[in-house]
């Protein structure tokens, strides 16, 4: 009878140590896909540049203002606009993405991040209020692509009399499925 007492005791403690043991699932597994851009080298071939009014936009190479690396890009406007962008795809079956820049600003400044399709309609948007302290901050925004990620990211200042300049580097965009 002590026997059988001890069995169904050692087999109830068994079975409440199962049940109380934590349900590891395997993690999901996640396509993902990265790219670069840091205006150094042949990436600067890859910037589209444009600007309306009085602004101006750029590239330097060694002058010491990157924040990683030599290279990195910059926009300038006292009355009009100015802005940089360029192409990152991710290919097929990417479709969240985050794409992040490094914004130096000269003074305090509205800096806008933007994402487009192909065909020319704006994803997405972040527009962040930056101050000038001498350092890069991040800027990111995130979205849906659509069944290809291939979208325009670009970054963009604007002035109506008071002069604005940012300088930026190290743009990276990632997608994952």
């Amino acid at each position: 009878m002590r026997k059988r007492a001890r069995r169904m005791t050692r087999g109830a403690v068994l079975a409440l140590a199962s049940l109380a043991a934590p349900v590891v699932a395997p993690p999901a597994h996640a396509d993902v896909r990265s790219i670069s851009n840091g205006f150094e080298a042949a990436d600067i071939g890859t910037w589209d540049r444009l600007a309306g009014g009085d602004g101006q936009a750029g590239f330097e190479i060694g002058t010491g203002s990157a924040r990683y690396g030599q290279g990195n890009g910059w926009l300038s406007a006292t009355r009009g606009w100015a802005r940089v962008g360029a192409w990152a795809s991710c290919g097929r079956g990417f479709r969240y993405c985050t794409a992040r820049i490094y914004v130096k600003p000269v003074q305090d400044l509205q800096f806008e991040l933007r994402v487009w399709t192909p065909q020319g309609r704006q994803l997405i948007s972040t527009a962040p209020w930056l101050t000038a302290n001498g350092t890069y901050h991040l800027v990111q925004v995130e979205w849906t692509a659509e069944e290809d990620s291939n979208n325009f990211v670009e970054s963009i200042i604007g002035a109506n009399g008071t002069p604005r300049a940012v300088r930026l580097d190290d743009l990276s965009v990632v997608c994952a499925n």
